[in-house]
């Protein structure tokens, strides 16, 4: 008896064990409904990444390394002599090398973007500007606002008889000189993009705990002590986005060329260049997507040392 007890209680408890080779929980009709409900929602943005992003890049990298030239439909292989090209030929490498030149001066626009948005910011904190919402709105206009129409207005605002030089009382012809020229795009990018910066300035001090600043205040120091030792610190993650943002932007620089400059040599930016020799007149897709590439990789290094760099100096929780 004791053998047969034995036998059936192992036969059920090897019943309730789970077995390992069990097969896996069935997928009900409702949820494969729903994933597939879930699928069609975000295939849309897939395809486009894949078309207009992906399908791009491969296409851009294997013309660099041809001479390509879409009217004509004639495609031979090249090996590196597009990038030789750019660095060597006597006509387009003057031109490459002030391209490079303009966009890296003109990105000075970036940091006073971002000083003028960190004060406006603060000013807006500390209560200092009074319709402080009304300013918000306005300050942030030209950062939803279209590029083009943009440039379309600050065109007339700096030309000779425009309402920059009317205000200040001046006669200098801003659009025709090189120097001019880049200091009033580095101008118009200033404000143009410290509005987006005041507002994420503004929701990173909301963010800072109001209790340091008490406890500073009782330690004596005051409200410039407070802003170097405790706000600055504190929104370091504001700055550095804004940072990563803004010279990824500006590395990619057009409408300033074509729009604002009208295609003045001394606005040309890297990516006017670009435009210039594959689309403009010379259909060299070839040397366009070397020079593409290049750029892009570029980018990619000025990021990655951003990365790099920022745990010595972005705050973190």
């Amino acid at each position: 008896m004791e053998s047969v007890d034995m036998n059936v209680t192992g036969s059920a408890a090897e019943g309730l064990a789970p077995s390992a080779g069990n097969p896996k929980k069935r997928v009900s009709k409702t949820e494969r409904r729903e994933h597939l409900v879930a699928f069609l929602f975000i295939l849309p943005p897939i395809a486009g990444f894949l078309i207009f992003t992906a399908l791009s890049v491969i296409f851009t990298v294997v013309y660099s390394f041809q001479d390509y030239n879409s009217l004509s439909n004639v495609s031979t292989f090249a090996g590196f002599e597009n990038y030789i090209e750019l660095f060597t030929s006597p006509t387009r490498w003057p031109l490459f090398r002030k391209a490079i030149v303009n966009t890296i001066v003109m990105l000075l626009s970036v940091p006073f973007g971002m000083i003028l948005g960190l004060a406006l910011a603060g000013l807006l904190r500390l209560g200092e500007i009074r319709g402080s919402k009304f300013f918000q709105v306005l300050y942030y206009i030209p950062s939803v606002s279209s590029a083009v129409a943009l440039n379309i207005v600050w065109n007339y605002i700096f030309r000779s008889n425009g309402l920059f030089n009317t205000i200040f009382g001046l006669d200098v012809v801003w659009l025709d000189g090189s120097a001019t020229l880049k200091a009033a795009i580095i101008f118009k990018n200033s404000l143009n993009s410290m509005g987006s910066a005041m507002i994420l300035y503004l929701a990173g001090m909301l963010n800072v705990s109001p209790e340091l600043y008490e406890a500073s205040s009782l330690d004596g120091a005051g409200k410039l002590r407070q802003f170097f030792s405790i706000t600055l610190p504190l929104i370091s993650p504001v700055t550095f986005y804004l940072l990563i943002t803004g010279l990824i932007g500006g590395l990619q620089s057009y409408a300033d060329s074509q729009v604002f400059a009208g295609g003045n040599s001394g606005a040309t930016t890297v990516v006017y260049f670009i435009w210039q020799q594959g689309i403009q007149g010379n259909n060299n897709q070839g040397l366009a997507s070397a020079a593409s590439v290049l750029l892009a990789v570029f980018i990619m290094l000025i990021t990655l040392v951003q990365f790099k760099f920022s745990n010595k100096w972005v705050y973190e929780e």
